[in-house]
């Protein structure tokens, strides 16, 4: 595998512009990219030149920063790749097709399914240029779930005990926009016993009783205080800096 061709996008609604040269940095993303952001799982978006030639797409068009020129079906979340001599991404989910390519061609929305590209995640950062060579590294980190209930059920268990994340930071954490805040209360309340959600705030701090009953006295037993239902202590937000390990979990020798 290698790189084709690398984009930056530097203003919102505005298409990617072309690069000589990306420069990325561990746990963010893209510098001038406005997608670079400590804690989500979308920092990079790796599109195939397969794709693209079967649909009809202009490099570009569909947003990405690495155009490639293998077909990204046969890799999997949690794969590591290795671009250049020193950028490590890690794999996340597949990312889903939106509204947005019907400006492209009406009914790719619905035909392009996987292909639309693969988001990453930057674990060591570095500068890639055209026709660095992409190679599958041997490491691996736990798979995500393309959907967002299935990321929601592999963040909650990983929040640390004593420490809660804001319904902004959570919608963060599993890459989708503001829009899933309306889907929230029905992952809280349809959660399995032995998830964590006690440990999910409102934005604001504000505890949400409405979804989960005993939320305050789980968070007093974990050493979390409230003034009026509502954590102010910052200290016991979990910072998004550790929303994803950049240290490898395990080795898979083959």
């Amino acid at each position: 595998m290698k790189v084709i061709g690398l984009y930056r996008k530097t203003q919102s609604g505005e298409p990617v512009i072309p690069a000589s040269v990306l420069k990325l940095n561990p746990g963010e993303g893209i510098e001038y990219d406005i997608y670079r952001q400590v804690g989500s799982p979308r920092q990079v978006l790796i599109v195939s030149q397969k794709t693209l030639s079967e649909f009809q797409i202009k490099p570009g068009e569909l947003g990405e920063n690495f155009f490639i020129d293998a077909p990204i079906e046969p890799l999997q979340s949690g794969q590591v790749l290795q671009i250049g001599s020193e950028v490590l991404i890690r794999l996340m989910f597949h990312c889903e097709p939106c509204k947005n390519l019907e400006k492209i061609h009406p009914g790719l929305m619905k035909r392009i399914g996987i292909q639309r590209g693969f988001l990453g995640f930057v674990i060591q950062g570095g500068e890639v240029f055209p026709e660095d060579i992409i190679r599958l590294t041997s490491d691996r980190f736990p798979a995500l779930g393309d959907r967002a209930k299935e990321r929601f059920w592999e963040f909650v268990p990983r929040i640390p005990a004593g420490k809660v994340v804001r319904t902004s930071n959570l919608l963060l954490a599993l890459g989708v926009s503001s829009a899933y805040y309306r889907a929230i209360p029905t992952f809280l309340k349809t959660a399995i016993q032995s998830l964590p959600v006690h440990r999910i705030v409102a934005a604001d701090g504000s505890l949400l009783p409405r979804y989960i009953p005993d939320q305050a006295q789980q968070l007093w037993a974990e050493g979390i205080e409230l003034q009026r239902n509502k954590v102010v202590n910052s200290d016991d937000f979990w910072p998004p800096i550790n929303f994803y390990p950049q240290i490898l979990i395990h080795n898979n020798p083959n």
